[in-house]
Order: C-alpha cells, then sequence, then structure tokens
C-alpha cells in the first residue's frame, strides 16, 4: 500500500451543504466490526508505511455524518447517536486499495443516491448507488494522458451532476458528465478547489511576491472573475469551500511554518477577511474539516494510537476576534 503526500502533515474539501446539524460531535471505534471504522499503524503485522491511515474523509449532511472508511472499502452513514445507519460496501478492490475521498450525488428529492468513491491505490473512481451498492460507472486508472490520474486529491459534485476530480500529480481538475464521460481538464495549483450553488469552479492561483488570486469560473470552463486575495507570507493554502456570498474559506500553515495547527481564514467576495480561526488538522487524513449550517466540523483523530482512542468528529467555532 502506497500513498504519496502533498504535503508533510496531510494529503489534503470542506462541503457547503444545507440542512440541520443536531448532533455536535460523533464517535466511532477503530476496528474490524462493522460498527467500527479500519486503521493501519504499528500493530499491524509487516506495518511498512510512514505513516498510520484511518478514515481519510467525512462529510456532514444534514443530521448524517458520511464517513470514507478507506481501509475497509466502505462508505458509512452514521446517525446522530454515531450509531450506523447505512455502509455501502464498494466490491471489486486491490488488496491495497486506499479510499482517498468521496462525494455524495443527491437525487431529485435532495437526498443523497448515490457516492463517486476515489482509490488511491490504482487511481480509479467508481460511482456506485447507496441503495445495494452496485456499481454504475467506473472511469480513471494510472496515467498521464486525458481521463487517466497520477494523484487523486478530491471529488466535488455541482448541482448538474457533473463531476470535478482534483489530481495533483498531474495539476489539473477533471471534470466528468455524470456518466464518466470526460468534458474538460482544466490546469491547477496544489490549493484544492470548491463548487458553489451556482455550478462555478473556485481556485487559488499564486503569484510570485504578489500573493494569491481568487479565480471564479463558470460550470463551462470560462472565467467569470479574478480576485486578488494577497496574504504572500502564508503557504500551502487549501480551499475549503465557499459562503454564500461568493467569498472562500482558506486553510494556510502559518507564516512562521507548520508547528501542528493550521489557520483558517473565511473571506469575503471582495477577499476581506470575515473570520478566522486555528485549528489541528488530523494528520494523514485528506478531507479533516468540513461545514453545514455554518457549523465548521473538525476530525479530532490518533490513527497512530488506534485501537485505542476513537474517530471523532466534532464541531469548532471561528474566534471571537475578525
Amino acid at each position: 500500500m502506497s500513498r504519496s503526500k502533498f504535503v508533510a502533515f496531510v494529503a489534503v474539501c470542506f462541503l457547503a451543504v444545507a440542512g440541520l446539524c443536531s448532533a455536535q460531535q460523533w464517535n466511532l471505534a477503530y476496528g474490524s466490526d462493522r460498527d467500527k471504522v479500519a486503521f493501519y499503524n504499528s500493530t499491524n503485522p509487516g506495518f511498512t508505511e510512514d505513516a498510520p491511515y484511518g478514515p481519510l474523509s467525512f462529510r456532514v449532511l444534514k443530521d448524517q455524518l458520511w464517513v470514507l472508511d478507506s481501509l475497509g472499502g466502505r462508505v458509512l452513514s452514521i446517525d446522530p447517536k454515531s450509531a450506523i445507519k447505512s455502509e455501502i460496501k464498494i466490491a471489486g478492490l486491490p488488496k491495497n486499495a486506499l479510499l482517498e475521498d468521496f462525494a455524495l450525488v443527491s437525487g431529485a428529492s435532495g437526498n443523497p443516491e448515490t457516492v463517486w468513491v476515489a482509490d488511491a491505490a490504482d487511481c480509479v473512481i467508481r460511482k456506485l448507488s447507496l441503495a445495494n451498492s452496485r456499481e454504475l460507472v467506473k472511469i480513471g486508472g494510472n496515467g498521464n494522458e486525458p481521463g487517466k490520474f497520477l494523484q487523486i486529491n478530491q471529488l466535488e459534485v455541482d448541482r448538474g451532476g457533473r463531476l470535478y476530480v482534483s489530481d495533483i500529480g498531474r495539476q489539473l481538475i477533471a471534470v466528468y458528465t455524470p456518466y464518466g464521460e470526460l468534458v474538460r481538464e482544466l490546469p491547477c495549483q496544489f490549493s484544492g478547489f470548491a463548487i458553489d450553488r451556482q455550478s462555478s469552479l473556485h481556485i487559488l492561483v499564486y503569484r510570485e511576491n504578489y500573493g494569491y488570486l481568487h479565480r471564479v469560473y463558470s460550470h463551462q470552463g470560462q472565467l467569470i472573475k479574478t480576485v486578488h486575495i494577497g496574504m504572500p507570507n502564508f503557504q500551502n493554502p487549501r480551499i475549503w469551500g465557499v459562503n454564500e456570498q461568493g467569498g472562500l474559506l482558506v486553510s494556510f500553515i502559518p507564516e512562521d511554518g507548520f508547528k501542528g495547527r493550521l489557520k483558517m481564514f473565511e473571506f469575503s467576495a471582495d477577499a476581506r477577511v470575515l473570520h478566522r480561526l486555528e485549528m489541528a488538522p488530523g494528520l494523514s487524513m485528506n478531507r479533516f474539516t468540513g461545514v453545514c449550517d455554518n457549523k465548521i466540523w473538525l476530525a479530532v483523530v490518533d490513527f497512530a494510537a488506534a485501537p485505542a482512542g476513537e474517530f471523532i468528529v466534532k464541531s469548532i467555532d471561528w474566534d471571537v476576534k475578525k
């Protein structure tokens, strides 16, 4: 099993969704039972990785937590009492599978009906039915040509059902139809991306001695606008979503380097700082934070200590000072 890293402390998106978030915290035990999430660390025979692993991604939707059981080959729906409501088992995975990210696709009712799941080991993305785990579409494979991937990092779906894939190995975002047909590929840096409610694509571009530019593209791939954010002294930005006004939520390594914490900023559409906070990311995780109804959710994990401890997702607040 192998998983290359984009930065030393985390591989890598915030999902802006509507709904009620009644639970304040979810707790899942580590282990191989159905009601636990799998892990891989020095307690496993033959452990050879440079970091321990567990669930790499989660999302909050309404009052439910969705967890990617990356080593268990499952997508889990967790109710407000931390009980597994449903599990989607993924058939046909290679033995060294490490599920990197997932994106839920809602139907006409507004409830999730299908899910896209990315496997970091074979660079394949599968679309599955949430009703019966049936595989509907399969795309990708390892390669440097269009339609192939080198290092899948992030999946998102817009309101039209189009799939967006960040490949930090090829430094691009690939766009697919709901049926897995490649539409286009756009160049990008290592900052992630977000999709807003109008299905517009938001990315960051860095310019030496100038800082960061927030660029917005239509779902047809046309540049809509560019806003100068600045902040040239901050490193390794990561977009975690778009607020209702069109501003970004972005985390950075602080100016003095990574010391176990990141700085998160919420910007307005014209790049004013609205809120900020500091947080400790879930090391070895990809998608370690998310939002629901303006609540920020953070995964609190220690995969090296498993099976001791728990996989925890809890809400955190913006700092009072802006």
